[in-house]
Order: structure tokens, then C-alpha cells, then sequence
């Protein structure tokens, strides 16, 4: 391995933190400033970002100082909503001034809206702001000379601007003074900019530009050893060596686009290729744009899909428009029908569906004239575009925002955070490779894809993802039309090659799939267990009493120590040992404080102050209190708590009412963080309940990546005719065995070849023994915080020697040996399930769920046997 790859292994700054994070060493956690003042929950990636910074700022062995970290996040993944969240903790860390810069206006016009304008549906904070008790505001300024240092402060500016006004100081603006005794906090949006002059050797002009920009940021950066920088791109070139040094102590978190669309937060992108001339290609895709918007009405959604029609230069944009407004007005039936008669598979999925719909061609042309119409197309190619058209660009998932299409040539290229954008149709034929490699248009073509494919956030059952795709694996599912983004481009073999690589390099193009039959077995199908039969499975739920009879309040933490502020200021001479011992100060006394003795109205202010604490939010978690009064009054509340005060002897005993205050505030702080942190919105509940076998588990189409490496399992039958004989199962003659195949991982055939080792002892106690592959058929919900869980298999048993009908079902994981520590919340929750699950008996039938250890081949074998031969 050479000196370079092993720096990228063992010593890159973010892995070093994942690492710290798969060991168990480091627990990714919300923090309770960020949970309860972001108007939007944090996905599992940022809750990592934020968990990253904290841990960094906070390791006095890791951070550098000043601190200077780099957030790599695909385009879509909310980089935003990162900075908004680490604000929020740096403010708790003592920072009040920002600086937010980046490359362009555009770019600050769409932050403010994110950052100061609570009545944009971007804004990202709650109502009200509250840290620590108080209430907290975030004003945009042009210094830092006179701020109020209760609030937050952010200076927005072009890279430029900033460069600008520091270096050419105007009254009222900021300059370099205003860093004196004043630690700062830089954000960086889309860095890579800046790092577009650290890849190559530089020209006099570049080295001019790059000597007077970083100056000045460097200038800003190192006036204080407390400074913090963070630097946030979409973009960042780690395979460049230049860029891979640069960032190697520095790149906190990393987060690509291809594990983005991975973990299913992007839309799924095909290309639709359409052997028309370009005015026609757009008529096809508002056809498909008003499939999607039917499919959503059907299914109860209201969603506008959006489509973008792109041209080359703006003269041309200017003139497509034109047509483009034409056709719509003079489409007929006529014009239609020679759309139509395209054999385009989508374009034909679209019209049968209008027909299951009982829409007509006629009733489908009037739409598309009023959904089309003039009055909804907006350009966006004018150098002179208003701060309103920028916010209505921005906004057209909103209900009162109108337009359906939008023209542009390369203005929407970055900060634009539209989820509703479905469709891109090129209006150019051209090609500008070179070589094997996809040309600059190709790339910034692929690069608009990834933009336009941020997913646009909707479920059908409470118990679905929000803001996932949920249909990768149901292939029939007409939904999946909702969960793609369609690139409308013509008929040209190369160009798709050339758009493919493009896509695959920025790792939006998912890898090469295989579509397989996934079929139950006849004899399956007949028994009266598949006819009758029913599988127990819990519910997610919101975490509220009104919903769940097994509510269970959060426990309030009764006892807490308090240390009191000495207010003692001494001046020693340097070196005086005796002056010094003299001087100081003893403050190890303590006195124990009880709140029920305490003047009720200092209690109620503390808790007024902090909105965890209005009483409607407050009877979400304690439903049985009647009033304020009895939050206050009760043993089992703030009444039951007991404070260890500590400080100077003089001060402990005899509170003041003030003291009184910050103590009561501090603990409500700390109880309001504990809560919000470990309880959370929703639970799983304990409760298990009949669902019928034949609703869960039918006949699928599975989807698999093709997997070029020969030990791969994952998407192969076990009964194939070079199969390794340790995975072979003769499925045909496994009548315990539901399905017809096996395509699962290596451990998940080692898992049924043990089953085949078992069976006959196994059959000796039960009957009706039945193992299920779940693929995707059913989910379970961790008890302690709704956590959804996919467990592989399930297995169901009849016990033959009891008087009575008990009938086993045992969930079961197996487990790649790489997972077992990772995935060990799975594991744990699963062995909760035998102790805590509540089964309604049915007559004379009773089940017993039990949820098995881990299957590993190599390492848990031995356990998994013992656990299922005690039961």
C-alpha cells in the first residue's frame, strides 16, 4: 500500500470519527438544542454530521485551533439544515457571530430565506428559539461592532463582497477591527469553488485571485485561536491528491451522493429517450408530468410534479418558449394521437392510466391547456431576475405557487432546492465528448440530475418513510412513477453512453440490476396454515396516551448538584505562593435544597421560560397531571426533586430568589434535554396483532444489483448448477421451506442450509413448521422509539406434545460478520421481544414470539442452536 493510501486509511479525519462510531465508542445522538428549536427532524446521516462536530470540538487532542472542518454532502441531503443545526450548538459553545459566504447571490438570497424568514415554508428553525432557558433571535448584519450578545448574528456575503468591504472598509461595514477579542464562526457554502485553484498549478491571474480571497478569509480565520470554519460542498474531488491532503485532518463528514441515493433519500433517475423533434419531446413529458400528478391524486397526495425544459443558450430558451407555449394552446386530438402512437413504454404506462381513470384524449388535452398554460411557465434566464422570482423558484412545492415548467440553460445549476421537480427535457441534440470521457456540458448535465433528483417526500401508511423510496423491490407498483426523475433527451445511443458514465462518476446511476420471480410454493398456498394461518406483528405508533394504552410516563431524575458562583475576585502578584494560598477560594460546601419547599411562583417562572414546558406540550408526556400546579406540586414531578447546592459556605444555606430561579431553570433545562433526547415521537408497540399470512407474504418481482464478484450471493439462487455445495439446498423437496428460491447472502443460505441439518429434530416436537424469507414483506417497530426493523426470516412452529395450540414464531437475522456490532441494536431488540410482547389469546390457539439471537456461520452458530433447542 502506498504512503498515500495509507494516510486515506488510517488517519483521514472523518473516518477516524465512523470508526469511533462503529466501535461503540461514540453514540450518535441529537442533541436536545438541535431536536427542539429545528422546525425539521434530523435524518440519520445529520444526526451523524452534528454528532461529528460536537465530538471534534470537544477533543481537545483532536481539534485544531483555530478549527477549520469540511462537510461533504450530496446535493439534496440538507446541508443546510447542518449549518442551521451546528449554529444552534456553537451558540450553547459561547459563539454569537457568523459568517455565511459563498460564490454567488443567488445562493445567500435562498439561505436567508432558510435562516431569517420564519414565514417561508424553507425556514428551518422553530417559532421560537430557545436555549437554555432563554429565547433567542438571528439577525442579519453588516458588522459585528455593536450586536446584541444574547442573540445570534450572521453577516451574509459573496466571497467577493466580503473581500471587498474588508479590504475597502465603508462606515457602518464590517472591517478587520471587528475580529479583535471576538471569536468568530465562518461558513463556506459550496467550497469547492474555492478548491477549483488548489487542483492545478496556478496562472498569474489565479494566483492573484486565490492570494487576495484566502488571504482575507485566512486573515479573518486566524485573528483568534477560538475561530471555527466550516465548509460545506457537494462536490469535492478526494481521488485529486492535491484536494486528498488538503482535506485529510479536515473532513469531518462524508457523505457522497451515492450513498445518498443508496440509503434511498434520492429519487431514482431514468433517461427517456424520445425520437421526436424537442417541442414534441416536451409535449411527452407533460403527458408523463400529468401521469405522476394522477397516480399522487389517487393515492390521497396533492403534489404538483414540476418540469424543467432546458436549452443551450438563452436565445434559444427564449425562442422554445415561444413554441413551446404554442403547441400547448393548439394541441388537439389530431396531435395527440401522433404523440401517442410513440412507442415509448412510460408515454404508454401514462395513457392506460388516464384510461383506468375513464379520462378521455379530449379531457386530457383540456388539462393539459390549463395546467400548461402561459400564466404557469416562468423563465429564469434573465441576469436581472428579482429576489421574488429567486423565492418563487424556490417555493413551487408550495400549494398557492402555480407553475408547472420552468425554462433555463444553466441558472438553477446550484442552490436550488426544488423536491419537486420531476421531469428534465433537453431541447438540444448536440454532443461535446472527448475521447471516452464526457464532455464539460455532459458532466454539468448530470450534475442538473443530481439536483432535480432531491425526493419529493410523501407516504401512504403511517408506518412508511417519509422522505425514502419505498418501492425499489415492488417493481408492479404503480407509485415507483412517483419516486422517479425522468431525463427526456433524444434517441442517441452515444450520448446515453456518455450521460451514463457522467452519472455513474458523480454516483447518481445505480448499478446494473437484475429483475427475478420470487414465487410461493403451490403446495404452499394450499395448506390451511397460508389459508388461516396468522403472523403477529406490532405497530408503529406516535408516542402519545391518547394512542397507545401502554403509555408509560418518562421518569423525571430526582436528585442534581448545582455549584453556585463564588463572585470572588482576587489580584495576585506572579510568583506570591503566599498571597495565593491565601486567596483562595474554598467553595466545597453543600447544602441540600428540596423544590417543595420552594416559593411556587420562582418555580412556574423558570418553567415559563422554557417552552418544553407549556402545558399542552407538557400532558404529551405526563397525561395524568391536571394543572401547572400539579407539575409543580407533585412527588412525582418538580415537586419530587432534591438540588445538592454547592459553593462558599456563606452562600449555600440561604438562596436568594434570584439563585433560586437560575437553579430552577438549570434543572428544567436539563430534564426538558434528557426527555427530548430519550423519548421520542413514536414507539413501537408491545402489543402484537393478528395479521393474516396471505395479506403479508405473496408472489414477488425482486430487484437485485448485479454483483461482478464471484463469492457474491446476494441475488443468486441457491439452486443454480455451480453452486458452492456448503450453500446447496434442494429447495423443490424442503417442504418447510415457503418459496421457491433463495436468493439471499451467503449467511442467509447458510442460515436455511442449517434449517435443513434441524429439520427432522425439529419435527420430532412441532408440526406445521414453515420458514418464511421476508423480502420486504413485513416490518417490525423497536419498543423504545418506533425504529423500524426487517427481520429476514420468520419461522413458525406448532407444538405437538401440549394439550394446547401453541403455535412459535420466531424471528430470525443472520448476519454478516461485519454487522454483527453494528446492527447489535437489531439483536438486542429482537430478545426483547420474548419478555415484552403482549399476545391477545385466540380460543384455544396461544403464540409464543420469540425473537433468536443473531445466525452467523462461523461466530454464532453454536448460540443460535442452543437458544432454539431451550425453547
Amino acid at each position: 500500500m502506498s504512503l498515500f493510501n495509507q494516510l486515506d486509511t488510517y488517519q483521514r479525519l472523518d473516518k477516524r470519527i465512523a470508526t469511533k462510531i462503529e466501535d461503540g465508542d461514540l453514540e450518535v445522538v441529537l442533541s436536545p438544542i438541535i431536536k427542539k428549536n429545528l422546525k425539521f427532524g434530523s435524518r440519520e446521516y445529520q444526526t451523524e454530521a452534528f454528532t461529528a462536530l460536537d465530538y471534534y470540538l470537544n477533543n481537545s487532542k483532536l481539534r485544531a485551533r483555530p478549527a477549520q472542518v469540511l462537510f461533504h454532502m450530496a446535493t439534496g441531503s440538507g446541508k443546510t439544515l447542518v449549518m442551521a443545526g451546528a449554529i444552534l450548538e456553537l451558540y450553547n459553545m459561547g459563539y454569537r457571530n457568523f459568517i455565511f459566504f459563498v460564490n454567488t447571490d443567488t445562493i445567500i438570497r435562498k439561505t436567508k430565506e432558510n435562516f431569517l424568514n420564519p414565514k417561508s415554508s424553507k425556514y428551518l428553525f422553530n417559532d421560537v428559539i430557545n436555549i437554555n432557558g432563554s429565547n433567542i433571535l438571528i439577525n442579519e448584519v453588516d458588522s459585528f461592532e455593536s450586536t446584541n450578545e444574547e442573540d445570534i448574528s450572521i453577516l451574509f456575503s459573496t466571497i467577493q463582497g466580503l473581500h471587498t468591504k474588508l479590504n475597502n472598509p465603508r462606515e457602518n461595514s464590517i472591517t478587520f477591527d471587528d475580529f479583535i477579542n471576538k471569536k468568530v464562526v465562518l461558513i463556506s457554502d459550496e467550497a469547492h469553488h474555492i478548491n477549483a485553484l488548489t487542483k492545478k498549478t496556478l496562472t498569474a491571474q489565479e494566483k492573484e485571485i486565490s492570494v487576495t480571497w484566502e488571504n482575507t478569509v485566512d486573515r479573518i480565520f486566524h485573528s483568534n485561536p477560538d475561530n471555527i470554519m466550516m465548509e460545506f460542498t457537494a462536490t469535492l474531488e478526494l481521488s485529486h491528491p492535491n484536494i486528498a491532503a488538503k482535506y485529510n485532518n479536515k473532513l469531518l463528514y462524508d457523505y457522497p451522493l451515492a450513498k445518498f441515493r443508496e440509503d434511498k433519500y434520492s429519487k431514482e433517475v431514468k433517461t427517456n429517450q424520445v425520437d421526436f423533434e424537442p417541442i414534441q419531446r416536451a409535449i411527452v413529458a407533460t403527458i408523463i408530468s400529468q401521469y405522476k400528478k394522477k397516480v399522487f391524486a389517487s393515492n390521497g397526495i396533492l403534489a404538483k410534479p414540476v418540469i424543467m425544459l432546458k436549452s443551450k443558450t438563452t436565445a434559444e430558451s427564449a425562442v422554445m418558449e415561444e413554441k413551446f407555449i404554442e403547441a400547448i394552446k393548439t394541441l388537439n386530438e389530431d396531435k395527440l394521437k401522433n404523440i401517442i402512437k410513440l412507442d415509448n413504454e412510460v408515454l404508454s404506462e401514462a395513457m392506460k392510466y388516464f384510461e383506468s381513470l375513464n379520462i378521455s384524449n379530449q379531457n386530457l388535452i383540456d388539462e393539459l391547456k390549463e395546467d400548461f398554460s402561459e400564466d404557469k411557465i416562468i423563465s429564469v434566464n434573465s441576469k436581472n431576475d428579482t429576489d421574488e422570482k429567486q423565492i418563487t423558484i424556490n417555493s413551487l412545492e408550495d400549494i398557492d405557487n402555480e407553475f408547472r415548467v420552468v425554462f433555463a440553460v444553466d441558472k438553477l445549476n446550484e442552490g436550488w432546492d426544488v423536491l419537486n421537480l420531476f421531469d428534465i427535457v433537453r431541447l438540444y441534440d448536440t454532443r461535446d465528448a472527448s475521447g471516452n470521457a464526457p464532455g464539460k456540458t455532459t458532466v454539468q448535465e448530470a450534475q442538473l440530475i443530481g439536483r432535480g433528483a432531491r425526493y419529493f417526500p410523501f407516504k401512504i401508511d403511517e408506518n412508511q418513510d417519509l422522505d425514502k423510496r419505498k418501492y425499489d423491490d415492488d417493481i408492479t407498483n404503480t407509485l415507483r412513477i412517483c419516486e422517479t426523475l425522468h431525463y427526456h433527451c433524444s434517441h442517441n445511443p452515444k450520448y446515453i453512453s456518455e450521460l451514463n458514465r457522467a452519472l455513474k462518476q458523480i454516483g447518481l446511476f445505480p448499478d446494473e440490476k437484475v429483475e427475478l420471480d420470487l414465487y410461493l410454493k403451490d403446495d404452499f398456498k394450499k395448506t390451511n396454515f397460508y389459508k388461516n394461518g396468522f403472523i403477529l406483528l406490532n405497530r408503529k405508533v406516535l408516542n402519545n396516551p391518547k394512542t397507545l394504552l401502554e403509555y408509560q410516563e418518562p421518569d423525571i431524575v430526582k436528585r442534581h448538584t448545582y455549584a453556585l458562583r463564588t463572585n470572588r475576585s482576587v489580584v495576585n502578584t506572579i510568583f506570591d505562593d503566599s498571597s495565593i494560598k491565601a486567596n483562595r477560594v474554598v467553595a466545597n460546601y453543600m447544602n441540600t435544597h428540596k423544590f417543595n419547599v420552594w416559593d411556587k411562583s420562582i418555580l412556574l417562572k423558570a418553567l415559563n421560560k422554557i417552552p418544553f414546558y407549556r402545558f399542552d406540550n407538557l400532558q404529551k408526556y405526563f397525561p395524568s397531571i391536571k394543572s401547572m400546579i400539579d407539575f409543580v406540586d407533585g412527588n412525582k414531578y418538580f415537586g419530587g426533586i432534591s438540588v445538592d447546592v454547592t459553593g462558599l459556605e456563606k452562600d449555600t444555606k440561604d438562596l436568594t430568589a434570584i439563585q433560586k430561579l437560575d437553579i430552577a431553570i438549570y434543572v428544567a433545562v436539563k430534564i426538558a434535554d434528557e426527555i427530548s433526547t430519550k423519548f421520542g415521537d413514536y414507539r413501537g408497540t408491545k402489543s402484537f396483532y393478528r395479521e393474516p399470512i396471505s395479506k403479508h407474504f405473496k408472489n414477488k418481482k425482486l430487484s437485485f444489483t448485479v454483483n461482478t464478484s464471484p463469492t457474491a450471493e446476494t441475488g443468486k439462487p441457491t439452486m443454480r448448477h455451480d453452486i458452492d455445495p456448503k450453500f446447496y439446498v434442494d429447495l423443490n423437496k424442503a417442504d418447510w421451506y415457503a418459496f421457491n428460491e433463495n436468493y439471499g447472502s451467503s449467511e442467509e443460505k447458510f442460515l436455511v442450509k442449517f434449517f435443513e441439518s434441524q429439520i427432522e429434530d425439529l419435527k420430532q416436537k412441532y408440526s406445521d413448521i414453515y420458514l418464511l424469507r421476508n423480502e420486504r414483506h413485513f416490518k417490525l417497530y423497536r419498543f423504545s422509539d418506533g425504529k423500524a426493523t426487517e427481520p429476514d426470516f420468520v419461522l413458525f412452529m406448532t407444538e405437538k406434545l401440549s394439550g394446547e395450540e401453541i403455535i412459535y414464531q420466531l424471528f430470525i437475522e443472520p448476519k454478516g460478520e461485519q454487522l454483527l456490532y453494528t446492527d447489535q441494536w437489531k439483536e438486542d431488540f429482537l430478545k426483547d421481544i420474548e419478555s415484552n410482547a403482549i399476545i391477545e389469546l385466540y380460543q384455544n390457539q396461544s403464540y409464543k414470539l420469540i425473537g433468536m439471537p443473531f445466525y452467523n456461520k462461523e461466530n454464532r452458530e453454536s448460540i443460535f442452536e442452543e437458544k432454539l433447542n431451550s425453547i
